[in-house]
């Protein structure tokens, strides 16, 4: 079959798929903040979410390195980023309950910003740095205080295919050490080959999302120590990709 047809036809499958399970769980997301089971209930829907959104969609997720993850612990999860389908991988895995950092542009979607705006998710402005610190700082010692891991990819962005893995930006290092939690490495494996960063449809395959072992950060602020955790963590997660 023509490869155009094919593409055409995983484009129209991907929205068929997204959009309206996106709205779906992102309701129930809503309603569920007005419960007094609003924790519970947001963890609840973004492991459907996301499970739906790659099930549907032909992408099947590999999960190693769980037993790096303790249930009692809260984390700052850095992670390596190429597709949407990391967001839809990372929140279908059960063994660990976090929110994300989020742009601020995404509140704008219809609903799913709504959604997003009450699950707690840390919603930043990039273009104000000031700000953007000031909100990773409170909402971090929000989450950290219900036990809710908090995750960040590393270069700020999707990275184009070519790039093996981008620059690490050191905001989420800082905030990890400011919390005193530890890092939590996660490569994530093949997304960008099943939806490209600025493609919409997805291809069936599999991606395989792989947890190192912790990595504890300097109790006090010292750049020195955290450039060590931040080049720790970079080759934790190169090693799996």
């Amino acid at each position: 079959m023509n490869k155009k047809i094919i593409d055409v036809f995983y484009a129209f499958r991907t929205l068929l798929v997204v959009v309206p399970n996106t709205l779906l769980w992102a309701s129930i997301g809503c309603i569920a903040t007005f419960t007094p089971w609003s924790k519970a209930g947001i963890e609840f829907v973004g492991n459907w979410w996301g499970w739906i959104n790659l099930r549907l969609n032909g992408v099947k997720v590999i999960y190693r390195g769980l037993e790096n993850i303790d249930p009692q612990q809260t984390y700052m999860v850095i992670a390596n980023h190429k597709s949407f389908l990391d967001i839809y991988a990372i929140f279908s895995c059960r063994a660990l309950y976090c929110l994300f950092v989020a742009k601020r542009e995404l509140t704008k979607i219809p609903i799913f910003g709504t959604a997003l705006n009450r699950s707690g998710s840390i919603i930043i402005d990039r273009g104000n740095r000031r700000q953007a610190i000031a909100r990773l700082q409170t909402q971090g010692k929000v989450l950290q205080k219900n036990g809710i891991s908090i995750i960040l990819f590393a270069e700020g962005t999707r990275s184009p295919a070519g790039i093996r893995l981008g620059k690490f930006k050191k905001g989420g290092f800082v905030l990890a050490s400011q919390l005193d939690l530890p890092i939590l490495p996660l490569s994530i494996s093949n997304s960008g080959n099943l939806q490209p960063k600025g493609k919409i449809a997805i291809r069936p395959g599999t991606i395989t999302l792989t947890f190192s072992p912790p990595i504890a950060t300097p109790a006090n602020y010292n750049k020195a120590e955290l450039e060590k955790v931040m080049e720790a963590t970079r080759q934790a997660i190169d090693s799996h990709l």
